[in-house]
């Protein structure tokens, strides 16, 4: 049985990394992320560094499986990767009724299947669907959603496929109407918006067919997975 991650920004002791990656995972790591053996024990402890000296930190995880989640996504840019960090455990402070994670709570948002694993792709990618349009927008608020993809998430991104591969969710509008989209107020969508863009990860975009309200059918892909922009502070 696995041990829970600590939250102690500085223990007495760090956990060993341990790859769980097939070799060609690894090779895409290497070629795409500048991931090895020699970048990434010197990074994981300018992070952990980054964290210990942090002083509006007080508890974080400092498990390898959980940095590298930043690392990676930044192409072990560690500048970019403790930013993103910090963005990170902000926003899920500030907002958290966006980001809540608790399977218990959500067990009747998670019987309604409006988000749902396909699995994984001939890429890698895990597949994941959000049944936007068959959501009950009178009970089902953007925060509602928001929460299941975080649980969606959190669930998958420490899996290390993942991590490196990325994730495709697909947002299948069928059914929708004017007051699903009339729910997402400008407040909700920055909030929403900035978790995907700098937090979760969103590498590009393309347009499909589904079913909107007065407008022609179309559905929209976008996949998660590390950025392919190098990020700078400033």
């Amino acid at each position: 049985m696995d041990s829970v991650p600590g939250l102690e920004k500085r223990p007495s002791c760090y956990d060993e990394y341990r790859s769980s990656l097939e070799p060609k995972y690894r090779t895409m790591a290497r070629d795409e992320l500048h991931e090895d053996d020699y970048t990434r024990e010197p990074a994981l402890a300018q992070m952990r560094e980054f964290i210990a000296k942090h002083p509006q930190i007080v508890r974080c995880r400092t498990d390898a499986i959980f940095l590298l989640r930043f690392l990676r996504f930044r192409k072990f840019n560690v500048v970019a990767a403790c930013e993103t960090l910090e963005r990170f455990l902000m926003v899920t402070q500030v907002a958290r009724p966006f980001f809540q994670v608790d399977p218990e709570a959500q067990e009747h948002l998670i019987k309604q299947r409006l988000i749902v694993p396909l699995g994984r792709n001939r890429q890698g990618n895990l597949v994941a669907t959000i049944r936007f349009g068959q959501s009950d927008p009178k009970t089902i608020t953007p925060e509602h959603l928001s929460s299941l993809a975080s649980l969606l998430m959190e669930t998958y991104i420490y899996e290390e496929l993942y991590q490196v591969t990325g994730l495709v969710v697909v947002v299948d509008c069928a059914g929708a109407t004017m007051a699903h989209f009339g729910a997402m107020t400008l407040p909700k969508l920055k909030i929403m918006m900035t978790a995907t863009n700098d937090i979760l990860g969103r590498a590009s975009s393309r347009f499909t067919s589904s079913s909107c309200p007065s407008m022609r059918p179309w559905w929209r892909t976008f996949a998660l997975r590390p950025s392919r922009q190098s990020c700078s502070k400033g």
